[in-house]
């Protein structure tokens, strides 16, 4: 990592660094964005609408790419969650070892992760969370999410749900 990163990065710890009060520290904090792409970054807003790709297992997610400031870019775990607002039966969570791009800015990203929707004919039309959690080989922690709107031109009935 360059000094410059390393400088923003340590910049951003600092921000978010606890005081001193004894006992047991919170893992230190960087900060996540999420955004879409399969092979670009694309800013995502809350309420925003996000286009279901069919995945080659026959399941259904939504691209999901994450940007960080103050995480080192190797040893990187993901976990990523989409839950319908209003149905917590229907969180499906991801997670995978990534290696983190360094950006010319001290930023950092990763491309392409698949945010699996469990049912996805059942989110259409509702607010769908994804929320990612980026955890560096020290431990440093980001965390982003995202409200959207998943679109999907498809007729399969909501299988096995009121």
């Amino acid at each position: 990592m360059t000094s410059s990163t390393s400088a923003a990065g340590f910049a951003v710890l600092l921000a978010f660094a606890p005081g001193c009060a004894g006992g047991d520290e919170p893992p230190a904090q960087g900060i996540a964005e999420l955004g879409t792409g399969e092979w670009q970054f694309e800013p995502l807003v809350d309420g925003q609408e996000v286009e279901l790709a069919h995945g080659a297992q026959g399941g259904w997610h939504v691209w999901t790419s994450v940007r960080t400031l103050g995480l080192e870019p190797e040893g990187v775990e993901l976990e990523v969650t989409t839950t319908v607002i209003g149905d917590p039966s229907s969180a499906t969570t991801s997670r995978g070892r990534i290696a983190l791009e360094e950006l010319e800015d001290g930023r950092c990203e990763f491309i392409g992760w698949p945010a699996v929707l469990r049912e996805p004919a059942c989110a259409i039309g509702q607010t769908l969370r994804i929320r990612g959690v980026v955890t560096d080989a020290r431990g440093t922690v980001a965390t982003g999410e995202r409200l959207v709107r998943p679109r999907w031109d498809s007729d399969e009935a909501c299988a096995g749900r009121p």
